[in-house]
């Protein structure tokens, strides 16, 4: 049952995915209750602050419910809510740069990536709206980063418009160093300013992937929300056997 102290995986993402599987596999059923906290620091061998990241994260996947006081509990309708969760390289994933900035502002970020970054309900932060282009100016991409202020207080909308990646640019800038990424990978209907950007009809349907990069420190650096043209972009991946 004990997870891997030295893999590159946080640990707190190794329990969720235990915890996942579990479920999945019907261990835990619909409306179960999981181990407690304790229980789970005790079975796993790691701390309250892990095993409260993984529960976090199970309620992000929509897996589980959590309620204050009470307990977590396998969500009702966790079998519709499944999710894959891969672990790869980031470098991997980051968009090929021709980024024009269309505007800087400060504001909430919405409320699912609010969510998924684990921002509290008052969080504002920095917002550069931008696009990137391919060649022959076909848009890639409509790109909202997002970035804590203190963060962004190193930035610009210069530096962010040159030829380096932004997560590069933000190493550089701030002195933090990437220790890791986590994303999820959902369907959108573009409108509005995303639809326009992307030179698509509003209501097609669109790739659109939420990014959030933490530093060895395990706080953000930048979160990144893209919607991706429809026909301009695949996303492919090499699976192997758990080992």
């Amino acid at each position: 049952m004990a997870l891997d102290m030295a893999a590159l995986v946080p640990l707190y993402r190794q329990l969720s995915e235990r915890l996942a599987q579990a479920i999945v596999a019907g261990e835990y059923t619909a409306g179960a209750a999981l181990p407690t906290e304790h229980q789970l620091c005790e079975r796993f061998g790691v701390s309250r602050i892990t095993v409260r990241k993984a529960l976090d994260e199970l309620a992000g996947r929509r897996l589980v419910e959590r309620r204050r006081g009470v307990g977590t509990f396998v969500a009702k309708d966790s079998a519709t809510a499944w999710s894959v969760t891969l672990t790869g390289v980031i470098e991997d994933v980051i968009t090929p740069s021709r980024l024009t900035i269309l505007r800087e502002d400060i504001e909430a970020p919405p409320d699912d990536v609010r969510k998924f970054a684990k921002l509290p309900d008052t969080a504002r932060l920095k917002l550069y709206e931008a696009t990137n282009t391919i060649s022959g100016n076909v848009p890639l991409v409509h790109i909202r980063y997002w970035f804590p202020l203190d963060v962004a207080k190193t930035l610009s909308a210069a530096a962010l418009s040159g030829p380096t990646q932004a997560i590069k640019v933000v190493e550089r800038a701030s002195g933090r160093a990437v220790g890791h990424a986590e994303q999820v990978v959902e369907p959108l209907n573009a409108r509005g300013e995303v639809a326009r950007r992307l030179r698509v009809s509003p209501g097609t349907v669109v790739l659109r992937a939420i990014r959030v990069y933490y530093d060895v420190a395990q706080q953000p650096l930048e979160i990144f929300d893209a919607a991706y043209h429809p026909t301009q972009y695949r996303y492919t991946a090499t699976l192997f056997p758990r080992r």
